[in-house]
């Protein structure tokens, strides 16, 4: 992760972000790290449901 003294660090304001964008990126580093095997001992990201038990 990069710190904000890091030279290379450059400021980004709110309104020039694009979370769909930041996210879709992040996926797909995410899906090629796991392709080469570097992080093949973390389990996969899944929606899933919610299961309640009831109390008592």
């Amino acid at each position: 992760m990069k710190s904000i003294l890091d030279p290379s660090f450059r400021y980004t304001k709110s309104v020039d972000t694009d979370l769909r964008k930041t996210f879709a990126r992040v996926r797909r580093e995410l899906r090629a790290q796991r392709q080469e095997g570097a992080i093949s001992n973390v389990a996969p990201l899944r929606r899933g449901t919610l299961l309640r038990t009831k109390a008592g």
